[in-house]
């Protein structure tokens, strides 16, 4: 090893997630000092993020300035706190086991940059890498295997603690995209190699980084039906279902909604007589209060009872209610859930057997009301509503509601408000 060798080394740089600094002698990580950047100042961990990112050019003193304290109004005199932040981020790179820190990180002429004898590599430059590598040949064992490496590289998003810095926005929209299209990609291969247990570990870890893409949960569905697990799959739908209304307001794709209808389906492809299936069909519970499904199931039955009206001419009300808070503005998240759930309990208790309701959205549930007027609906909603303002939620919040006729297959709209 050459003089200049020993002196510089190499640096290994993880941005893909917690950022960390390591000292190495071949460029990679592994074997070598780490150093612990948890106590260092916000000012000298911005420095070195942006440096090493942007490693491999030149930046100006303006540049850095601009980019690394653009939303810091407490620096007075950016051009000193720039060279006092140089300064103790020298010191720092000096405990790593680098001999001189003013060799390592140079000011010249307004610029910044690292000492080109210096080599430094970032785990997203590798992550780049193997991403090229599986896109080159997707179809193949090496352009697996290349997928699996770089999502074992990605530990999280780029520069996770940095979201306060402009800059990081861009890139760390990319790599996440990157990511979650690999994880895709590979998953779906592993499924259908049968590597059903890595195709789930694969995916729970890639939805625990972004559980809102429907793709990666819809394969894990496929993964644990694949491998008996039906009923854990149903309760994985169940759990996700409830996430997308409350944080974000919608129901699941018909895609996913479809499979799961099929995973509650039961076993077709044996003969069983009629008895058996008669014995399957009822509720196992003593029958309580209205009927709670998924809305693609209510909608399936709003369809049936609707052409059930062409031939016995009988009056059915579809009502529909919205959560407010008391001046009439739409609720915090975690408010909304509490007050959602008491809602739905007011409406399962007091409404009948056969009356069915649906979660529409984040704050409204839908309510068919068989056999009804529209005043009886009307005397129905009221009732169940007394329920729900004694709870510590209908104190704090009001419900608003409206009823209409289900119209026959075929029948025109029809407008009525309460």
């Amino acid at each position: 090893m050459g003089k200049s060798e020993h002196i510089y080394g190499s640096l290994y740089v993880s941005v893909l997630g917690r950022f960390s600094i390591q000292r190495t002698e071949d460029g990679k990580g592994g074997a070598g000092a780490v150093q612990s950047l948890d106590k260092i100042s916000q000012r000298q961990r911005k420095l070195l993020q942006y440096l090493c990112v942007f490693h491999d050019k030149e930046v100006s003193q303006e540049e850095l300035i601009d980019a690394l304290w653009e939303t810091d109004m407490d620096v007075q005199d950016p051009v000193n706190t720039l060279k006092n932040t140089l300064y103790r981020t020298r010191l720092l790179l000096e405990e790593l086991g680098f001999p001189d820190g003013k060799k390592l990180l140079l000011y010249r002429r307004g610029f910044y940059t690292w000492a080109p004898e210096l080599s430094i590599t970032l785990d997203a430059e590798e992550f780049d890498r193997l991403y090229e590598q599986y896109m080159a040949a997707p179809d193949t064992p090496l352009g697996l295997n290349a997928a699996l490496r770089a999502l074992e590289l990605y530990q999280g998003d780029f520069l996770a603690g940095a979201t306060d810095a402009l800059w990081t926005v861009s890139p760390r929209t990319y790599y996440h995209g990157k990511y979650l299209k690999l994880a895709r990609e590979a998953g779906t291969q592993l499924y259908k190699q049968g590597r059903l247990k890595e195709a789930a570990e694969l995916c729970r870890t890639a939805t625990a980084a972004d559980p809102y893409d429907e793709e990666l949960q819809l394969l894990i569905l496929h993964v644990l039906h694949d491998a008996g697990l039906t009923q854990t799959a149903i309760q994985h739908y169940d759990k996700v279902s409830k996430m997308f209304m409350e944080q974000m307001g919608v129901t699941l794709s018909a895609e996913l909604s479809e499979f799961y209808y099929k995973l509650t389906q039961s076993d077709e492809t044996q003969e069983v007589n009629l008895e058996v299936i008669r014995a399957q069909l009822p509720e196992s519970e003593p029958v309580e209060g209205a009927y709670f499904c998924e809305y693609f199931v209510f909608q399936n039955m709003y369809r049936l009872i609707a052409r059930s009206t062409v031939r016995t001419g009988q009056a059915i009300q579809l009502a529909m209610t919205i959560l407010y808070d008391r001046d009439g503005e739409p609720l915090p998240a975690k408010r909304c859930t509490e007050a959602m759930d008491a809602l739905h309990s007011a409406i399962y208790r007091v409404l009948r057997t056969g009356d069915i309701f649906t979660r529409y959205s984040r704050n409204q549930y839908l309510i068919m009301l068989p056999s009804s007027s529209h005043e009886n609906a009307a005397l129905a909603m009221e009732r169940m509503l007394a329920a729900y303002r004694r709870t510590l939620s209908g104190m704090t919040t009001q419900v608003q509601y409206s009823i209409l006729p289900v119209l026959p297959p075929g029948g025109g709209a029809a407008s009525g408000k309460k």
